[in-house]
């Protein structure tokens, strides 16, 4: 499924949970569907893979997206390189168990997205969102994302490959 055939099926009460998994799916896919209707600004963009990392058995994705179009090759090598940089200690810190569409900038320890280092790397690069997600040791397999901004707030949802299938 592509970006603009998944953004369609988000329109729908119905589309966040065919791409949503898990026993309390229902209850978020509700959730992400009142946040995605109701956006001031929404759409499905094509993620990138910045860096890739495993430890203990799961997987560590450093992923960017452009909110108003895909990421040119030059501005993706500069923030691969500079996520490279970043210690997989700080990755794992940072991360979050994507499940729903959830605020971009909250953490489990920390509310201020400020405090994030990784997510600092896309700020000289307007339009431009630099998250990690938890994924399989596997490889990240996020190719798509949907993202929407209501009441000035970013809220993000990075689609597992397999659902898309």
């Amino acid at each position: 499924m592509d970006a603009h055939t998944l953004a369609r099926r988000l329109e729908e009460p119905s589309g966040f949970g065919s791409v949503m998994k898990g026993m309390f799916k229902d209850g978020k896919a509700k959730k992400a569907h009142a946040v995605y209707s109701t956006a001031q600004h929404k759409g499905v963009h094509e993620n990138h893979e910045l860096r890739f990392a495993t430890h203990e058995g799961i997987g560590y994705a450093v992923m960017a997206f452009g909110t108003t179009g895909p990421l040119d090759p030059r501005t993706r090598e500069t923030l691969a390189a500079q996520a490279e940089r970043i210690p997989l200690g700080t990755v794992r810190y940072e991360c979050v168990a994507y499940s729903s569409l959830m605020p971009w900038g909250w953490h489990p320890r920390s509310y201020d997205p400020g405090a994030h280092s990784i997510q600092a790397i896309g700020d000289p690069f307007p339009d431009v969102i630099v998250y990690v997600a938890a994924t399989s040791d596997k490889g990240p397999d996020r190719p798509l994302v949907v993202h929407a901004v209501k009441d000035g707030r970013d809220y993000i949802y990075p689609v597992p490959g397999d659902r898309l299938r």
